[in-house]
């Protein structure tokens, strides 16, 4: 059995060009005020207009919950700033994301909505149709609940914990390390992606074949625990095979290769293994977790 597309049971048979012209409407604007900003590179607008728009023709559901991460991780991002800076020179990057870093934050997501799509036009499989969409849905709470953890942890005043060894403490804004305060922080911006996510598909009535049954409030459980689970996942890789360096100048962590003009020395992990790998695989691993909660809840 064929499915229709969203935009064509909305609008008819012209839903897809209706669609894709609210969908430029929507995000070109949004990018644009976006690259003013300085939220991203010009080249990184691009390739997250091209997500925000594929996002939207595979379902609006999948758009909101990418929204909503954009959204709220550009806000934290920009949020006391100046209080962030001395910590953030050990990050490989800076507050202004570019494509590497959009590609890492959106990839996952979007081979998961491929997939919901491929299922939901050419088969009748409902169970495999809504595990993807879990899995989508999971994939973006990760992401979201890293950023949510990283940019609220590292303003704890208090040192975090390295996660392979709870009695240890290491310096902020180390990969690896974890304070209750980011802990919390990634749990709420994880459940709050796939909360937004209930409530949009009880009372929109979104047309995605998520059971109108108790099936439904698997949204919680399933997508948002997966995503808090891959924010964990996020802290061990970044713990263990992330490439860590050691400045030869000043002798700080960091997770840069060229630090106070002058390479710096490998430490830990995989000199080529990088955050942006550490986002991808974090949040696509999710998506497989929520994926297979996904089968098995909806078998019983």
């Amino acid at each position: 059995m064929i499915m229709e597309m969203w935009f064509t049971e909305w609008f008819g048979i012209w839903g897809w060009l209706i669609a894709l012209a609210i969908g430029l409407a929507i995000n070109v604007p949004l990018f644009i005020w976006v690259r003013l900003r300085r939220h991203l590179t010009i080249w990184a607008c691009f390739i997250a207009a091209f997500f925000g728009i594929a996002y939207w023709m595979i379902n609006p559901i999948f758009y909101l919950a990418l929204f909503t991460f954009f959204i709220s991780s550009n806000l934290l991002t920009k949020y006391r700033k100046k209080d962030k800076q001395s910590i953030q020179d050990k990050f490989e990057k800076g507050g202004e994301r570019d494509t590497s870093q959009v590609l890492a934050n959106g990839l996952g997501g979007l081979i998961f909505s491929l997939a919901h799509l491929l299922v939901f036009i050419f088969t009748d499989n409902v169970i495999l149709s809504n595990a993807f969409i879990y899995a989508a849905i999971a994939a973006v709470a990760t992401v979201t609940a890293d950023t949510w953890g990283t940019e609220i942890g590292i303003l704890s005043n208090d040192q975090p914990y390295w996660i392979l060894n709870l009695k240890k403490k290491v310096e902020r804004g180390t990969s690896g390390g974890i304070s209750p305060k980011g802990t919390v922080a990634a749990f709420i911006g994880a459940i709050i992606v796939a909360v937004l996510m209930l409530l949009i598909e009880i009372f929109w009535k979104n047309p995605i074949p998520v059971s109108t049954s108790w099936q439904v409030y698997l949204f919680i459980p399933i997508a948002g625990i997966a995503g808090f689970i891959g924010a964990l996942i996020d802290s061990l890789l970044g713990a263990t095979i992330q490439g860590f360096f050691k400045c030869q100048v000043c002798s700080k962590g960091t997770e840069k290769r060229i630090h106070c003009k002058e390479p710096t020395k490998i430490i830990r992990g995989q000199e080529w293994f990088r955050n942006d790998h550490v986002n991808f695989l974090s949040s696509f691993l999710a998506g497989l977790i929520a994926f297979g909660l996904g089968c098995f809840g909806f078998l019983f």
